[in-house]
This record gives structure tokens, C-alpha cells and sequence, in this order.
């Protein structure tokens, strides 16, 4: 039985791979023969019948490193796999059967070792799609003034994480009376998967602002970075995070770096999106903090070489454990998006006392704990005359200065994650436990097995089902459903007899049942 199927099929396209295809993984099925023993059986493509290199990744379920020993797994593995059908690994876990009883998490790699066309990949950031969202996302998100719009706002995150197949959930806590959540989507990497690079930006307003420089770019920015991201497999792990009450002194990044990181993950680097969507070529439309041109007298000959134009993006990191970070944003744009000028800062170990106004977002609680971290902000109040004011509307935002700030961070991600020329698939088991109750109840179905109709009913659970799949015995999707209410009926009269999977998610997690149609 599996608890959670999620495919990650690279739909490539010629644009971004027009010399040589990803390999593709399909018809993936785990199977369970004894006590310890699994058989995975695929079929393997390759356009130019490349030979392959198959590697199987393991780990207790659901962890964020997968690091149990598969060296000793037999069959179509290792170097040198030939495309084709029907093929069959085998792995003996006996060594882990203690960790068993928590089940596994495993993963199937198959990477031809060709390079993968970082430009090709940038040029993938769509400013159309970016006006999409941002024009979505638009609208005061603050949890008195605006508690509606901020719960779409959150809701449309979490779609989006979880359409893109990423391990997606919450990270609830309170505030007063307002029940807050950073929104966590996880691509795990395919072989450090332990180390994370993570993006991010807030997603609240201010009381009175339809926030669409602060911080709607730097959602719209983040989700168009994870749509192009997530297609691929990377070495390592990233992380994309929507930040709550940023505008209420940094509570939902501070509560992220608290309790939010997992146990085993190392946060390799924080991008952090701080306005990222306006831009002027007005000459003094930039200001800059008093001092700044004692402290930085570099980066201010620069700003002030360009007539202390509006044109540039901030790249803001600090001196030490930061510094790796920021001058890869600043190397990745300069090769892959050299319209984009950008302006690096390296504040002082003591920037709160020195330097306060480079701490004013969420990369900050990433440096009180010596992660590290990088703004990229298009300066706030130093620049746009709209923020934190009812003017802070879709029509000041610049989409091509936007587009490529993302390209930047696309850039700097796919390098420093490892972004591979392969595909993958991924699964947690449960062969050999219950299922947990994710929704705080038993959720009832009836009647199973069924010859037509099946009714899902919710209605005493404390969390409600968000989306119904039903999967087939090989783990492909036959249908999907984000049902509305405390109960749904699928009509399943159409479908062959034979076992499926019907996988519900909630905001607390998932719960796979086995479902015989007759």
C-alpha cells in the first residue's frame, strides 16, 4: 500500500533540451515480497537510447535526508542501464527492518549524465504568467483588514505547491486570536537531499495596501521559480516558503527557523524575494540610508555613477557566512541575465546596530542564526514611493525588471541545488503500518468494494479532504478532484475492475485507502 505517490515526470520541452532528452521514468510500481524485500519495477525511455544511470535513494518515511545504504540492491541498476521495458530492481532492507515499523521513503533516480542548458532553463521565466498571479494576488492581505484575500492568497500557494508535486504543508502557530502558517513546499533532492536551499518572501500586507510590489512580486516571482524548478531533479534539496506576518516584525520567519527546519536539514543558503517589482530610470528616484556611503562607498559609487536611478536590484548578504551566496546571485546574473543590473551589499557582522535597515525582512532570522541568507529587494521606501500606501497597485510594477530578478534566482538555484539531466520518483510506503488519521477523524467510505458509485464523507473530521486522486495500481493518476464541502461521491462505473488507491490531502497531511471496483 502506499501513503503518498508523487510522480515527478520531466515534461521537458525541445527549447530547453533541443541536443539530447532527459530520460523518463514510467509504470513505476513498489511491491513488497516477504518481510524485506522490495521490488520496484519500471520502464525506461531515453530518445537517443542513451545508456543510463539508474541509483535508488532510501530513508525513514518522510525524511529530509535520504541516507540508508542501497549499495547492496540487485537488477537494472548502477551504470550503464539499457531503455526498455519490464525493468526490476530489488532491494533487501533486512538491515533497516527496525526502522521499518516507520516505514520508508524511497526514490528512483535515472539520469543520463548529460549537462542540463542552464540558459535555456532561465529563459523559461514567463512575465505573462507573472502578471497572472500578481494580478491574483493583488489585494490587502492583512489578517484584520483583509483576513478573505489573505486566506486565498494562502490557499493559492498551496495549489500551486501541490499541483507541481512538491512535499507540500503547513507550519501552523498563533498570533492573538489569528491562526497563522508559513506554506512549505519541498523538492527533495535526489542525492544530498539533507542540504536545502530554500526561497522565499511574505505573503501579508500592511492594513491598507494591496501590496502588489510589497510583497506580491516576491510571491508571483517565487512560484514562477518554483513552476520552472520543480520540473527537474536536483542533487539537492530546495525548499520554496510562503512567510506569514513578515509586516508584524518577522513572526512567521522567525517561527520558521525555530521550529520549521527539519531534523537532518542543513540550510545551505536562504533567497529571500523583498519587493522585487519596481523600477525607475528617473534620475534620484534612488535614495540610500544615511551612512551608507561611508559603509559601502562601492556600492555607492555605483548607484551614484547611474545618476542614483531606480534601475538596479539589491543584493544583500552578510560578511561571512552569507558572502558564497550573494556572489553566486551576482555571478549567475551576470552570465545568464546580463540585462539585469545588480548592486551587491555584504553588511557588517553588526548590521543590527550598524545597518538595521538591511535586516528588515525575512533573510534576517537566517542571520541572527548565522544561516545563510540573501535579500534581493528593489530597496522599499528608498525607492517606491507607493509603499506601505493604498498606491502600492499592479500598474507601478515594472514585469521585465521583475521577470529577471527571477531569472536570476533560477539561475543561482539550478546551479547551487544541481539541477540534473534525469528524471525521478518518489514515494512514501506503508506496508507496515496504519495509516495515521490525518484529518482527525476515520474518514468513511463506502460502499468498498463498488461497481459504480463511492461516497468520501468527511463531515466529522477536523481537517477537511482538499483533493481527491485516485491512482491505479501502477500509481498513475486516473482522475483528480478538489472537492468542495464534507463529502463527495465519484462515479466509477467507467473503470476496469481491479484495485486502485484513492489518496486524500489535507492541510495536516494524507491518507491513501485501497479501493476494489468490481
Amino acid at each position: 500500500m502506499i501513503k503518498s505517490f508523487l510522480p515527478l515526470c520531466l515534461l521537458l520541452s525541445n527549447l530547453l533540451f533541443a541536443q539530447n532528452q532527459a530520460p523518463f521514468l514510467s509504470n513505476v510500481a513498489l511491491q513488497l515480497v516477504g518481510n524485506n524485500i522490495f521490488i520496484i519495477n519500471y520502464d525506461l525511455a531515453d530518445a537517443e537510447s542513451d545508456l543510463i544511470s539508474v541509483s535508488l535513494r532510501a530513508g525513514s518515511f518522510g525524511s529530509s535526508s535520504l541516507d540508508y545504504d542501497t549499495n547492496n540492491a540487485t537488477g537494472d541498476i548502477g551504470a550503464g542501464i539499457m531503455p526498455g521495458t519490464g525493468k526490476q530492481i530489488s532491494w533487501d532492507f533486512s538491515a533497516y527492518s527496525a526502522s521499518a515499523m516507520n516505514d520508508f521513503r524511497i526514490m528512483l533516480v535515472a539520469d543520463d549524465l548529460q549537462p542540463v542548458d542552464i540558459q535555456s532553463l532561465v529563459d523559461l521565466v514567463d512575465s505573462t504568467r507573472l502578471i497572472g498571479d500578481l494580478t491574483f494576488i493583488e489585494g490587502i492581505r492583512h489578517r484584520t483588514t483583509g483576513a478573505v484575500h489573505l486566506q486565498e492568497t494562502k490557499d493559492f500557494i498551496y495549489s500551486q505547491f501541490l499541483d507541481r508535486g512538491l512535499d507540500t504543508y503547513e507550519q501552523p502557530f498563533t498570533f492573538g486570536n489569528y491562526n497563522a502558517q508559513n506554506i512549505i513546499g519541498r523538492h527533495p533532492g535526489a542525492e544530498i537531499s539533507g542540504d536545502t536551499y530554500i526561497l522565499g518572501g511574505h505573503f501579508d500586507t500592511v492594513d491598507d495596501a494591496p501590496g502588489a510590489d510589497d510583497n506580491g512580486s516576491a510571491i508571483a516571482g517565487m512560484l514562477e521559480a518554483m513552476r520552472i524548478l520543480s520540473q527537474y531533479p536536483t542533487k539537492k534539496t530546495l525548499k520554496f516558503v510562503g512567510f506569514d506576518l513578515e509586516e508584524a516584525n518577522l513572526i512567521g520567519s522567525t517561527r520558521y527557523v525555530s521550529t520549521g527546519i527539519l531534523n537532518g536539514e542543513v540550510v545551505a543558503g536562504m533567497v529571500d524575494f523583498e519587493m522585487i517589482g519596481y523600477y525607475s530610470e528617473a534620475p534620484n528616484s534612488q535614495t540610500l540610508p544615511t551612512g551608507f556611503n561611508l559603509l559601502f562607498p562601492d556600492a555607492y559609487n555605483d548607484v551614484a555613477s547611474q545618476e542614483f536611478k531606480g534601475n538596479f536590484i539589491t543584493n544583500v548578504g552578510k560578511v561571512g557566512d552569507s558572502a558564497t551566496l550573494m556572489q553566486a546571485y551576482q555571478t549567475a546574473s551576470q552570465t545568464y541575465v546580463p540585462a539585469l543590473r545588480v548592486v551587491s551589499v555584504e553588511a557588517p557582522s553588526a548590521w543590527q546596530a550598524l545597518t538595521p535597515d538591511l535586516g528588515r525582512s525575512d533573510h534576517a532570522p537566517f542571520w541572527v542564526t548565522n544561516r545563510p541568507a540573501i535579500m534581493l529587494t528593489d530597496g522599499a521606501n528608498f525607492r517606491n514611493p507607493n509603499y506601505h500606501t493604498p498606491g502600492d497597485s499592479l500598474g507601478t510594477i515594472n514585469f521585465t525588471f521583475m521577470a529577471n530578478v527571477v531569472k536570476g534566482a533560477v539561475a543561482t538555484l539550478a546551479e547551487l541545488a544541481e539541477v540534473q539531466h534525469a528524471d525521478t520518483w518518489w514515494v512514501d510506503t506503508d506496508f507496515f503500518t496504519q495509516t495515521k488519521e490525518a484529518f482527525g477523524c476515520g474518514v468513511k467510505i463506502s460502499p468498498n468494494p463498488t461497481q459504480d458509485l463511492l461516497l468520501i464523507d468527511w463531515s466529522d473530521c477536523e481537517t477537511r479532504v482538499q483533493r481527491l486522486t485516485l491512482l491505479d495500481g501502477f500509481g498513475l493518476t486516473v482522475l483528480t478532484i478538489d472537492p468542495i464541502g464534507s463529502k463527495h461521491e465519484l462515479n466509477l462505473s467507467g473503470l476496469a475492475s481491479g484495485i486502485y488507491f484513492l489518496k486524500m490531502e489535507g492541510k495536516t497531511g494524507s491518507k491513501i485507502v485501497r479501493v476494489a471496483v468490481q
